[in-house]
Parts: structure tokens; sequence; C-alpha cells
């Protein structure tokens, strides 16, 4: 009796080479399995190194595969290639610096003496500076305004200038509009315009990166565009804020010196008895510099009423008030200075600017007095 082929057509000589029973017998009752014995290995199978092994096959220690730990993933700031937009700025030469050279620029900085050319440049500057102001604010309200307007673009320009050489893309165009904007939308509408121009600010950044002009990465670049604007033009702005009070020019000058006697005063005292490392975040600040900063700013206060600058004169406030404000300056103060130099820290850059000999730039120079302008204006209105 013939057999009929199978499926394949295979013969039942060819199905008994094949080690299985033909179908039409009956079964053994045995599990099948596969045997490996005699069988050459695949050559699609040897060329990969970790190929499939055999249940029976012995594994020796040299042939154990490691577990591969899984790749590390690298998150950056921006494009690997920084698109340039319509005001991007050209790649500078890398001004970053390592920890250990900031340190190493603290350290001599505190041996520098009082009498050196650094600290009298530091001086002369801050003498330009002081008659700028004063001569504005002389000459009239709108004068001082466009000054401060200057300051702050100025300062928003270094630090997105420094944000942009370590991969960060805000929108750099956006954030200058704002910070010169601010203060004078302030001037135009006062407190209330202000707000206008942060919600302005918002709207014009989503579509920055909604119609494609920013390229990719908005969330972080959107978050460096308000760090720069609410840090340099938000907080300036109350410059003007301060200016729009019946005796604005008074208190403006009285934020003014309350921030310079903590500079000045946390410098020498620094530089003269500075032994103690404040924090690690800025290596050249002691914490014999930050009392000295402390009384200076509240030696300050009691000057303003003794002097009678600005309404520290009786009407309406008086020592205590103007005592009481140097206090709070003084707890302020200090925080608008570390606060930039933890953003220095972070970046690993010295200086925001070079355009103030001896103070690096406008932002490094106006770093407390942006914290101590909104404290004098909140002051005020609750002393009031």
């Amino acid at each position: 009796m013939n057999r009929p082929e199978d499926r394949d057509g295979d013969t039942e000589e060819q199905a008994v080479n094949h080690g299985l029973p033909h179908w039409t017998e009956p079964g053994t009752g045995q599990t099948p399995t596969v045997s490996n014995q005699g069988s050459a290995k695949s050559e699609t199978w040897s060329t990969l190194s970790d190929g499939p092994q055999w249940a029976d096959d012995p594994v020796s220690a040299e042939d154990e595969q490691v577990p591969k730990a899984p790749p590390r993933v690298d998150l950056t700031i921006g494009d690997e290639v920084k698109t340039e937009d319509f005001f991007s700025y050209e790649k500078p030469a890398d001004l970053a610096e390592t920890t250990e050279s900031i340190i190493s620029e603290g350290k001599r900085s505190r041996r520098s003496g009082m009498g050196s050319k650094e600290t009298l440049t530091r001086i002369a500057t801050g003498l330009v500076l002081a008659g700028m102001v004063i001569l504005c604010l002389a000459i009239s309200k709108l004068v001082t305004v466009v000054l401060i307007a200057v300051m702050l673009g100025v300062a928003a320009t270094e630090l997105f200038q420094s944000l942009f050489k370590v991969g960060w893309q805000p929108p750099t165009l956006v954030g200058l509009v704002a910070s010169v904007c601010m203060p004078l939308a302030a001037y135009w509408r006062g407190e209330g315009a202000i707000g206008l121009v942060l919600f302005l600010t918002v709207l014009t950044g989503a579509l920055w990166y909604l119609l494609g002009i920013g390229g990719p990465r908005p969330v972080p670049n959107l978050s460096a565009l308000m760090l720069g604007v609410v840090y340099v033009g938000f907080l300036g702005s109350h410059a003007v804020l301060l200016l729009d009070d019946p005796k604005g020019k008074g208190l403006f000058l009285a934020a003014i010196l309350l921030a310079a006697g903590y500079d000045i005063g946390g410098y020498f005292i620094g530089q003269a008895l500075g032994r103690s490392p404040l924090t690690e975040a800025s290596p050249n600040k002691t914490i014999e510099g930050l009392l000295g900063g402390t009384v200076a700013t509240v030696g300050v206060g009691v000057l303003l009423s003794v002097f009678n600058v600005g309404p520290f004169d009786g009407e309406p406030f008086g020592f205590s008030n103007a005592l009481l404000l140097g206090i709070v300056v003084a707890v302020i103060a200090p925080i608008g200075d570390l606060a930039e130099s933890l953003i220095k820290r972070d970046l690993k850059i010295k200086d925001m600017g070079t355009v103030l000999p001896g103070h690096g730039g406008v932002l490094d120079r106006c770093d407390t007095l942006l914290f101590v302008l909104p404290t004098v204006f909140y002051m005020v209105k609750i002393m009031g």
C-alpha cells in the first residue's frame, strides 16, 4: 500500500530521515524534543556574538554575557548647532571658567589691598555713575527714566548674551524689547503697565516658537526669557515707580544710597578683615564682609533721616521708619548680591560684562540695587 506524500511533497523515506514518526503511526506518549547533536551551527546565528544557546550546552564563565548598562541619555539645552535667528549673537570667545579658577580669582581678590589699582578703578567708575544719576535727576524725571531704560537694556543684553554662550537660545529680541519697554510703560501708565508688558512678553514668546522662529526646545528657552525679563526688567522698573511718588527723586536716591552702602561696606570690610568664606556661590564673599555691609546699610538708613533725604524728614516718615527701612534692606541686599553670583556660578563666568571698568558689567554693578528698589517701594507703601 502506497502512503500518500506529506504537504511539502516529502515521501515516506524522506519523513523517516527527518527522525519524526509518520502521522499515520500511533503515538508513543513521549514529549517531542529537538536534539542538536550532529547538527551544524547555522551561519546566520554564528554571525551574532550572543546567538541562541541550547539548554544542554554547557556555558563557560567566559561566554557569560555581562548585563549591559542602559545607554546614557544626555539632555542638552538647545541644538548641537545653534540656529541663528534675527537677533542672535555671533559666537564669541569662550569666557567660561572652571570652578577652580573662580575660587582662585576670589582668593586673589581678597589679597588685593584697598589701595590697589583695581580698587581705585572701582571707586572712579562708581563716582562717574553717581554723577550721571545726579545729573539726570537734576535735569528732569523723563531724562532719568530714559537713563533707567538704557541701563536695564544693557543689563538684559549682558544676561541674554551670557545665557547664549553656554547653549541657551531664548528669544533675545523679545527679552530686550520687554526689558526696555517695561520702565517706559511704568512711566506712561504706572504700576499696572508692568503686568501688561509681562503678559505681552509671554504671548510673544509663545508665538515665537509656534511660528517656528525660535527653533526647538521652547520650554527651557522660554524659561530663560522670563528669567531675564523678570530679573532685570520687572525688578528694575520699580525705580520708575519710586519716581512717581511726590518725593520720588528722594526715594530713588535713598534706594541707590542704601544699595551702595551695602556694596561699599561689604567690599572694604571684606578686603580689610575678610577671612571666613560666606558661600560657595561667591568664593570672594566673606562673613566679615556681609556683617560690614549690613552695618553700613543700617547706618545709611539712619543718615537718611538725619539729613532729611526724600520723605525721611518727618513728613511722612521719621527716624524710626528710616531705621526700619535700613534693617529690611540690610536683609534683602545680600540676597540680591548672591543671586547674581549664583547665576554666574551656574554659567561658569566671572562677570556678566566688561563695560564698567573695575565692576564688570552693568548687571554686576546693579545686582544689589535690583532687589533694593522693590524693597524700598513696598516698604514705603506699607509704612505710608
